[in-house]
């Protein structure tokens, strides 16, 4: 790695001469230095290498982030500068014009990405399995008979279900039952303790500090068990900001409507400072949401791969497979009434089953099936 490289930040002049290898290990380390090659990467000549790190899938929302995150900055900055006479104002709005313009690249690379991470996703492929689709619907038909299967199959795979809780809320609801359940591993210390018990006022004052330190973090506020009570205080610290800091909302600094030049000077600087601050806030609300993404990616990949899960998955279609036996024909009659609608053997064509005709032919072919049982042998719930 180049001497740059190894540094703890990076200069912009420094991101064309380095590899993406090497700017990973910069990102890892810092996330400014992500900030710092995102407006290399708007302003400058990039390697193509460097370029495709950015909008790939690893780092593709961290980019968007740091995006962001570069407005806020250059966007006060030429404020000020334009206060106080700075001739640097107009290359800062070049550099933000052309940040933004990447900003509108990185949001349609995001929701692509998102398209292709719902059309993969093990949901929507079992939805285009003609198998799997009969037998989800069999299981619709007679609930009563598949509950009492998968309940029968876990007991022979000695499966213990939870004691009942409520529903997650939100996602701090599922980082905190992740904690309890040992899908993240946390460790209580007594400084995690201690901010914990910390009072709403002093909490928040925590996280002002941290947010006015843009050089530093602090790491507890980062701890899974915090996460929750840091997004608060960043909300209420955006409420507190976004009058004086003359922003369009809270999720938006928005332009300047207001004539610095026209107020006294200390007055003018107020406002700057209080721009400043709100992108700050704004700043660390993106990097709570980027710490809880990660913890979420995270429970999401120990808990598809804990044995539990596995054994569940196991008993659930151990419980299809008898179902399907126990009802033959209703399951042969769901089955065959999909084959028009298949582009190859087993595989469902959307084209020829959109959602709406999906609905219809589902609601049609559970009455038909549950029909096709004597009515002696209905279970009641069918």
């Amino acid at each position: 790695m180049t001497e740059a490289a190894s540094e703890r930040r990076i200069m912009l002049a420094d991101v064309p001469r380095l590899t993406a290898e090497e700017l990973v290990a910069c990102f890892d380390e810092d996330f400014r230095n992500l900030v710092t090659v995102s407006i290399a990467d708007a302003t400058r000549r990039l390697s193509r290498p460097v370029r495709q790190l950015l909008r790939g899938p690893e780092w593709h929302q961290d980019w968007q982030d740091a995006l962001l995150w570069a407005e806020g900055e250059l966007q006060v900055s030429a404020e000020r500068m334009r206060l106080t006479g700075d001739g640097r104002a107009e290359g800062v709005e070049t550099k933000l014009r052309r940040v933004r313009a990447n900003l509108h690249e990185a949001r349609r690379v995001s929701a692509q990405y998102r398209r292709e991470a719902v059309e993969c996703s093990p949901e929507h492929l079992s939805t285009l399995n003609a198998q799997h689709t009969a037998l989800s619907w069999l299981a619709k038909a007679f609930p009563a008979d598949y509950s009492r299967l998968v309940e029968q199959s876990k007991r022979e795979r000695g499966i213990v279900d939870p004691p009942p809780r409520p529903p997650a809320q939100d996602v701090f609801d599922s980082v905190e039952e992740a904690c309890e359940r040992g899908w993240l591993k946390v460790t209580m210390t007594p400084p995690v303790a201690r901010l914990l018990r910390q009072g709403q006022v002093s909490f928040r004052g925590v996280v002002a500090d941290d947010a006015r330190h843009q050089n530093e973090r602090n790491v507890l506020l980062r701890h899974p068990l915090a996460v929750r009570r840091w997004k608060a205080a960043l909300t209420e610290l955006t409420e507190m900001t976004t009058s004086p800091a003359k922003a369009s909302s809270h999720t938006a600094l928005g332009p300047l409507n207001v004539d610095l030049s026209g107020l006294p000077h200390d007055h003018a600087m107020q406002i700057i400072n209080a721009r400043r601050f709100y992108c700050a806030v704004q700043q660390r609300h993106l990097e709570c949401d980027r710490v809880v993404r990660h913890l979420m990616q995270t429970v999401a990949t120990r808990k598809d791969h804990a044995p539990e899960t596995h054994a569940r998955r196991e008993a659930g279609e151990q419980a299809d497979r008898t179902l399907a036996a126990q009802h033959p024909h209703a399951y042969a009659h769901i089955r065959n009434a999909l084959h028009p609608y298949e582009a190859a053997p087993g595989q469902l064509d959307p084209a020829l089953l959109p959602a709406n005709a999906r609905g219809a032919l589902k609601s049609r072919l559970i009455k038909e099936a549950q029909q096709l049982v004597p009515e002696k042998d209905r279970s009641p719930a069918a």
